[in-house]
């Protein structure tokens, strides 16, 4: 799309607001750091249960007091899901309250995004790499790990192929 066309426009509703998080949350999930720290969670829940399992019998007092802790490891990883998708539709709802309109245009050097709270216009150059989910085009900036949500609807498979060409 060039710089002079007509930008594609979108109205925010709710369960646009819903699929975004989503994909934002899954990518956000998926990082590698998160996988990591999550696949240690996993490990220290198996081991808390085996351990948990071999000296059950033989020493009732050690179990009991060691029961807690698969719960307590099995809570922190729940709630470290539900904080992330907390704060991600946080950020997608203030950047795109329901009942606004969004748009966006792509030229050669840069992209805008327009509502109602005004144009923001970022280069391509601001971008480390693009991730395109099922509702959601998901742009990391660079040296950072905060990310910009695009709606998917707003792009079609040329946008799509010049934001991976770009960036």
């Amino acid at each position: 799309m060039t710089s002079d066309a007509t930008p594609r426009t979108v109205l925010v509703d709710q369960e646009l607001l819903r699929n975004l998080t989503r994909d934002a949350t899954l990518y956000t999930l998926t990082r590698p750091l998160a996988v990591i720290a999550y696949a240690s969670l996993i490990a220290a829940l198996i081991v808390n249960v085996i351990v948990l399992v071999l000296i059950g019998d033989a020493e009732h007092e050690r179990s009991t007091t060691l029961s807690w802790t698969p719960f307590a490891i099995a809570a922190l990883i729940a709630a470290s899901i539900i904080f992330t998708r907390s704060s991600v539709q946080r950020a997608i709802g203030s950047a795109m309250p329901a009942g606004t309109k969004i748009g966006i245009q792509l030229d050669d050097k840069m992209i805008r995004m327009m509502s109602k709270r005004g144009v923001s216009e970022m280069s391509y150059e601001t971008f480390r790499s693009v991730r395109v989910g099922k509702y959601a085009v998901i742009l990391q900036l660079r040296g950072q790990s905060v990310v910009t949500a695009i709606p998917r609807a707003l792009l079609d498979d040329a946008d799509i192929a010049q934001l991976k060409s770009q960036i």
